[in-house]
Parts: C-alpha cells; sequence; structure tokens
C-alpha cells in the first residue's frame, strides 16, 4: 500500500484540547455529552490466536496492563477492543494497531468516535500508517481550515452514504484525509468509489453512522465496530456474538469494577 499523499498530521487531534497529548480518559466513560466513545480496531486476520499473543507482548514490552475482547474471525477479520484505548488514549490506540499490523504482517484499521461528533480511522499496513481520516476538522480548533467539497447538486451520493435529511445534507464537508483507493483494496475492490466517497463526505448528524456505513462496505461486523470495550462490559448482552469473544489477560474477569479501580 502506498501511503496516502492527502492527510494532515495524525497527532493533531492527539494533542489538541487537552493537556499530555491525550483526550482525557474519563470522557469515554463520563462524558458531559450525550454522544458515544469508543474505540475498536480490527486485523486483516483469520488467526485470532496470533492477534492475541500480538496484544500480549505489546503489553507486557511496556510493562503495563490493560484488558481486552478478541472477537471470533469475521469475514477475513479479527475485531479486538482494547480497555486502555477506550479511554480515548490516541497515541496507545495508534501504537497498538501499529504492533498488532506489523505482528500479524497485514492491515489493521481502526476506529474512534469522540462524543459522536468526530469520527476517525486509522489504516496501517506492516506496521506503517497509511491513511488516516476524521469527519470533522473544525472539532478541536488545532485543525487548520481546509477548502469544503462542492455541494452534491447532481445527487450522485445519494443511498450511499450515512441517513441525512434534506436540511442537513446541505451542511459542509469538513472531512479530512480518507482515501478511496486503499479503502477498495480492502474489499478486492467490491465496494465501488462512489460508496465510499459519499460514507467519508457526506455529514451526519451522529458521527457514529459514518463509521458503520464504512464497515457494513468494507465488510467487517458493523455491530462490532458501533462498539467498545466499555459497552462490551456493560451493556454485553445486547452485542451480537459476545459469547464467542475472548477475554485477555487469560483468567482475567470483566467487570465494570475495573473501571473504578483502576481510574476510569
Amino acid at each position: 500500500m502506498p501511503p496516502h499523499p492527502h492527510r494532515h498530521n495524525a497527532g493533531i487531534v492527539r494533542r489538541a484540547a487537552h493537556a499530555g497529548g491525550r483526550v482525557t480518559g474519563k470522557m469515554s466513560l463520563e462524558g458531559d455529552g450525550m454522544g458515544s466513545f469508543y474505540t475498536n480496531m480490527h486485523v486483516k486476520t483469520t488467526d485470532r490466536d496470533q492477534v492475541a499473543r500480538a496484544w500480549m507482548n505489546y503489553w507486557e514490552g511496556r510493562e503495563d496492563t490493560s484488558w481486552c475482547f478478541i472477537a471470533p474471525p469475521y469475514n477475513g477479520w479479527v475485531a479486538l477492543f482494547d480497555w486502555r484505548c477506550d479511554q480515548q488514549d490516541t497515541d496507545i490506540l495508534v501504537d497498538l494497531a501499529s504492533h498488532l499490523s506489523r505482528a500479524a504482517e497485514c492491515a489493521a484499521l481502526v476506529f474512534q468516535v469522540h462524543d459522536s461528533a468526530l469520527a476517525e480511522y486509522w489504516l496501517f499496513n506492516l506496521g506503517a500508517e497509511v491513511d488516516h481520516y476524521t469527519s470533522n476538522t473544525e472539532y478541536f480548533a488545532a485543525y487548520a481550515q481546509l477548502p469544503t467539497a462542492a455541494p452534491d447538486t447532481e445527487g450522485i451520493f445519494v443511498g450511499f452514504g450515512p441517513d441525512t435529511d434534506a436540511g442537513y445534507a446541505e451542511q459542509e464537508d469538513l472531512s479530512d484525509g480518507g482515501n478511496v483507493d486503499l479503502l477498495r483494496s480492502l474489499t478486492n475492490d467490491l465496494a465501488s468509489e462512489v460508496q465510499f466517497e459519499a460514507i467519508l463526505r457526506t455529514p451526519a448528524y451522529i458521527a457514529d453512522d459514518i463509521l458503520t456505513a464504512l464497515a457494513s462496505a468494507i465488510g467487517l461486523n458493523d455491530s462490532w465496530a458501533a462498539v467498545g470495550y466499555h459497552y462490551l462490559v456493560t451493556e454485553g448482552d445486547t452485542i451480537p456474538g459476545l459469547g464467542d469473544f475472548h477475554h485477555l489477560p487469560p483468567g482475567a474477569p470483566a467487570n465494570p469494577a475495573r473501571f473504578a479501580e483502576h481510574g476510569g
């Protein structure tokens, strides 16, 4: 995969609006708004055990700890939900995804939603970051103003992107990044260019919808792409297939008390 020439510094969002280089962890659990905060990552392999070993090695190498759920392979992907990443700790999120991609020698795709107002993804191949997308460059003041896309006056995106109504469809496209050719390569070009462009460039009331539509187009389990570790712990009975997930480290229970015990 060649690097995407049009992408801003992915570190900007990690540094914006917070000290210490990351979004405050408690925001993922106790945000003042009504939106969702979650992260998940998807490794393009069917070897769940390899992904689990790579995850364990990552935290052992840091001499640190976290907890995660790992889903069974789905359509050629293994989904992973990490507790530390779910604190909106973007530095760890992208570092862990890079490690998993390198260890499994494949692509890895990471989703992050912040207060249902900002959707982002990072794409890695063999450990290298090759694409980064953000749905709203004005969400954090650190983003530079960018030219907005021309309105879809011909309606060619209608029926492809996230749900919108007639009024909201007039909002400016504030997205940045998103390499459609790389995304299509993940599907063996089964999804169309216009489909991905519509998903990435059509403003949505709820940013979650962008990543859910993207997951569906790529062939990921879109239900799993719409949750993070915290949601699996607190609302697991509503998540399809949770009974087949593995929890790591082995023997470590997953329960809401962990968030209080460890500062969540």
